[in-house]
């Protein structure tokens, strides 16, 4: 699994409580607290930057409507990935279909691999080039740790529809890398050439 982002951070119980009651400073604070963290798990999901913004701002006042509904049977950042997510796919799910450049697979096994893909690309720039029913199933398993049974509940799809959309975005992305890995070589026996002829 890659680095998550960053929304395991705990919240003490006196500013949990206060956001219960309503209390707007409590509320401010725990915005403070997550805004970083849900605008990139948006960004991510959305791809779009404006739509992103729209639905951290959406979901949190979600979260503060129905702060009753956090039941303390799991951490708060948990609850609140959550409400995050759950805007997120449904904000994508309003728009109109799209086309979209679809890579497959990108996972990397050995360290060596892990190193060459940091070199050879931005791993978020690859996520932007997946559909976005890979790039929402892919972020969520390996970077945000979600069960496929989860990722299926959240979307609305089977368990075995999400392992295959995983499979899917992994592939793609992998054939990018193999791509990538490729051109420093074309691009050196190109100057080779050049050289020669000069």
């Amino acid at each position: 699994m890659m680095m998550g982002s960053g929304f395991d951070i705990d919240l003490d119980e006196v500013t949990l409580a206060g956001a219960k009651r309503g209390d707007m400073r409590a509320c401010e604070k725990i915005y403070r607290k997550f805004h970083r963290q849900a605008f990139t798990l948006a960004s991510r999901i959305c791809k779009n930057r404006e739509l992103a913004q729209d639905v951290t701002q959406e979901a949190f006042i979600t979260a503060f409507r129905r702060m009753h509904q956090y039941r303390g049977e799991s951490p708060f950042w948990g609850w609140l990935r959550r409400v995050i997510v759950n805007h997120a796919i449904s904000a994508l799910r309003k728009l109109p279909r799209h086309e979209a450049i679809e890579l497959e697979d990108y996972m990397v096994t050995s360290s060596a691999g892990q190193e060459r893909l940091g070199q050879c690309m931005d791993l978020e720039q690859a996520l932007t080039q997946l559909s976005d029913e890979d790039r929402i199933v892919v972020w969520l398993h390996d970077v945000e740790g979600y069960k496929h049974r989860e990722i299926a509940k959240l979307v609305g799809k089977s368990e075995s529809y999400s392992k295959t959309r995983l499979n899917r975005a992994r592939g793609k992305l992998r054939a990018l890398i193999s791509e990538c890995d490729q051109q420093p070589l074309q691009n050196m026996t190109h100057d080779t050439t050049l050289s020669a002829t000069v």
